[in-house]
């Protein structure tokens, strides 16, 4: 892209309109009211399967109204004037829903710009960039960002996504050089903002791929949340492992009480499986009532998954079944050893019964 910045340093920047009808591209228009009350939708077609349909401000034409956009009127012309041509619009609206056609008349000085830094572009692309707004300067500054294999569609994405050259600039500051249209329109979408990345670079992230950036904002992360980690002692965590953590809904409170029970510096893998499985504040402490404290987070979860409930151990306690592991309570539950099921036991005259007697007793059917 280089001829281009030759190119514009010889050519003024202004716009002449001088396509010629016989060239116009031509097709058929309808809006409907946008829930946003300062804009109508327009929905264009034409050719045998193209269309566009988006949001826009009746102030962007010449000669409509927003009252008249959204009330009725008799047959009426209209205009969108850009600088890569002028779509001229004919036809009514009634109650707030319009319809009629229109035809499309490039502007044959931008198109030959653009062909400096683009090449040639077709009568779609020119309708394309008029449709939205994408101006000569925009496709200049754009084309010497340093970005790699810029298209004339890509250029549209990226105005419809307002990337901008600036946050481009910024980008590039940070070491994020010559990014893709695609990773900076998925950036912008996310909302991946310099601020974040900023952020996240002062708390040591400072390998972070276009990918792990869009990742982490699509689930919520935030310097905040990051910050917070870090306070744990959770620094340079994988993109992955953050992003799993805020998927599963590990929260800086749920770290804060594990750390004050002596859960200190447990994985971001474990939190997870914690999270999916419930080991919460109040299962914790109901075991820690029971003398279960600092129980392995694997255990824990292997008790949760077994269906090992604080009552269960309590209720075997009062039987005078104590101190069973970890391992022991989820083979008996695994086993169908109930609480129940030992008082019968009991009752018929079993003593000294242990966690292996018993889960020896139910693979064996000796219940009785």
């Amino acid at each position: 892209m280089k001829q281009w910045i030759a190119v514009f340093a010889a050519l003024p920047l202004f716009f002449v309109l001088n396509g010629k009808s016989g060239d116009a591209l031509k097709g058929t228009w309808s809006t409907t009211v946008s829930e946003r009350k300062d804009k109508i939708h327009l929905r264009i077609s034409y050719g045998d399967d193209s269309y566009s349909s988006f949001g826009i401000s009746p102030s962007e034409f010449t000669g409509l109204t927003l009252s008249q956009a959204k009330g009725t009127t008799g047959d009426m012309e209209f205009s969108l004037v850009r600088e890569a041509g002028t779509i001229s619009f004919r036809g009514k609206f009634e109650d707030g829903e319009g319809s009629g056609h229109f035809n499309f008349v490039r502007n044959e000085k931008y198109a030959t710009d653009l062909a400096a830094g683009y090449g040639e572009p077709t009568e779609d692309d020119l309708f394309s960039l008029a449709i939205h707004g994408v101006s000569i300067d925009y496709a200049k500054k754009m084309a010497n960002a340093g970005l790699s294999r810029v298209t004339i569609d890509d250029l549209v994405s990226m105005s419809i996504h307002e990337v901008t050259p600036e946050y481009v600039a910024g980008l590039n500051k940070f070491g994020y050089l010559h990014l893709t249209p695609d990773d900076l329109v998925s950036m912008c979408i996310h909302d991946v903002k310099l601020e974040f990345i900023g952020g996240m670079r002062d708390l040591g992230y400072t390998r972070l791929t276009p990918d792990d950036l869009v990742s982490m904002r699509i689930h919520g992360a935030t310097v905040e949340f990051v910050k917070g980690l870090k306070s744990y002692g959770y620094e340079n965590l994988a993109a992955d492992d953050i992003v799993s953590m805020l998927i599963h809904e590990v929260s800086i409170d749920f770290i804060k009480y594990l750390d004050s029970i002596g859960y200190k510096g447990i994985s971001p893998d474990d939190l997870v499986s914690m999270e999916i499985h419930n080991v919460d504040q109040e299962y914790l402490g109901k075991l820690a009532a029971l003398g279960y404290d600092g129980v392995s987070p694997d255990d824990l979860v292997s008790m949760r998954i077994h269906g090992v409930e604080p009552e269960f151990i309590k209720g075997l306690t009062d039987l005078g079944i104590k101190n069973i592991s970890p391992d022991d309570l989820v083979s008996m539950s695994i086993h169908g050893v109930t609480v129940g099921w030992v008082k019968h036991l009991e009752d018929q005259g079993y003593k000294h019964l242990t966690a292996d007697r018993l889960v020896d007793m139910r693979i064996h059917g000796t219940d009785e």
